[in-house]
């Protein structure tokens, strides 16, 4: 019997996307004097950040990367709440997961005070019980350990709880976990691609469809 649902946040939760490239874009604009295709920006979201921006800048000494985290972390700050926006239909799933007595987690490769940050601007806040950040684990996604821990931090067995996102790390880090996996199909990552390297549960077209989904299983 499913107990829990653990989401991942950028674009599952929220509409992020035009944020974080914009932020990838602008990063290794000021640092690189380059700047990545959209689609290679979108197909590291879900990575930790240092994972996605040595993949992007092809760099790999820490002292560098560090300069870039910096230079991304500020210009997200400062676009954050303009440019982060809410996904139709998310409110209202949240609100009747609630009503049901499911308990609800949220499991991003974010630091933690952006993702309370980003929660608080769409009101998310009040239904959630239990969050999973990028340093509260020493292995991010797609590795278990993410998952092990909001399941852990809700009080249920990984068989009790949905992983439901948008990407193919979030797939692998919840089938890993021991989770049934949920794929959102109104992500803007490629869905062929997240079919193929996450080998989700199931699939959603959109996010109210997750209470039918709950009837079947």
């Amino acid at each position: 019997m499913i107990k829990g649902v653990l989401f991942d946040f950028d674009g599952t939760l929220a509409n992020t996307i035009d944020l974080i490239v914009a932020t990838f874009e602008h990063t290794c604009l000021t640092a690189l004097g380059t700047k990545p295709s959209r689609q290679s920006i979108v197909d590291t979201i879900g990575l930790p950040l240092g994972d996605a921006l040595k993949l992007l800048s092809g760099i790999h000494d820490e002292e560098r990367i560090l300069e870039l985290r910096q230079i991304y972390g500020q210009f997200n700050a400062a676009n954050h709440d303009t440019m982060i926006k809410p996904i139709p239909g998310v409110a209202e799933l949240l609100s009747k997961l609630k009503e049901r007595g499911l308990k609800l987690a949220v499991v991003t490769s974010k630091k933690a005070y952006m993702l309370e940050r980003g929660m608080s601007c769409l009101g998310m806040t009040p239904y959630i019980d239990a969050t999973v950040s990028v340093l509260d684990t020493e292995r991010g996604k797609p590795a278990p350990d993410p998952m092990l821990l909001a399941c852990e931090r809700l009080g249920l067995e990984p068989k009790e709880c949905l992983c439901v996102g948008d990407s193919p790390f979030d797939m692998q880090s919840g089938n890993a976990a021991g989770c049934p996996t949920v794929a959102v199909q109104y992500t803007q990552l490629n869905w062929q691609n997240l079919l193929e390297q996450g080998k989700p549960s199931y699939t959603i077209i959109e996010p109210l469809d997750l209470l039918n989904l709950l009837d079947t299983i």
